[in-house]
């Protein structure tokens, strides 16, 4: 009788361990199982985009992906999953890490960088027109400045001559006012 008892399971006893093996713990107590990012200590996110060269194989965006470690800025070749480091904006992200953002590689954005380079290059080429247009007149200016300073040089001398036959108009004006005061004692 002994030996009966010794391999009957007590009831209940069974669900139990299946409980504590596939959840670790015993007893109804339902308890939310801790992340990584609740035992890790600091500022940051522990959840990282991977941007890089790994083990010989190129890869642009995989993630999120929870990472050992917090992060609040990226260490090659992880980028945090934080707002200011957010590929959704890119159909095609890969991390461009010289400029420290996502930038996208589709052939849409391609084209559209294209194109804006193209306008760019318009630009520029109207402001050298306008630039071109623009010295031009600078030099219409200083010519028409120094046709000037000609014609100023070239009225000094008469300038001069008037102002000296002035002077001795004044002179024989003086000259005459205080002979007639003589003259009228």
């Amino acid at each position: 009788m002994t030996e009966e008892t010794a391999n009957t399971p007590v009831q209940g006893a069974e669900s139990e361990q299946q409980n504590v093996a596939s959840n670790g713990q015993s007893g109804n107590t339902e308890q939310k199982p801790k992340t990584l990012n609740d035992v890790l200590p600091g500022e940051g996110t522990n959840l990282v985009y991977i941007s890089g060269m790994l083990q010989g194989v190129q890869v642009d965006c995989e993630g999120p992906i929870e990472y050992t470690r917090k992060l609040t800025h990226p260490q090659w070749p992880f980028v945090p999953a934080l707002p200011q480091y957010d590929p959704s904006k890119c159909k095609t992200p890969k991390f461009d890490w010289g400029k420290g953002e996502w930038v996208d590689k589709s052939e849409e954005a391609k084209e559209k960088e294209f194109n804006d380079l193209k306008q760019t290059v318009k630009d520029l080429q109207a402001d050298n027109q306008d630039a071109k247009g623009l010295s031009q007149k600078i030099e219409a200016i200083q010519q028409g400045q120094d046709q000037t300073t000609v014609v100023l040089g070239q009225l000094l001398p008469a300038v001069q001559q008037l102002s000296q036959f002035a002077a001795s108009m004044q002179k024989q004006a003086t000259t005459n006012t205080d002979t007639n005061k003589e003259g009228d004692k």
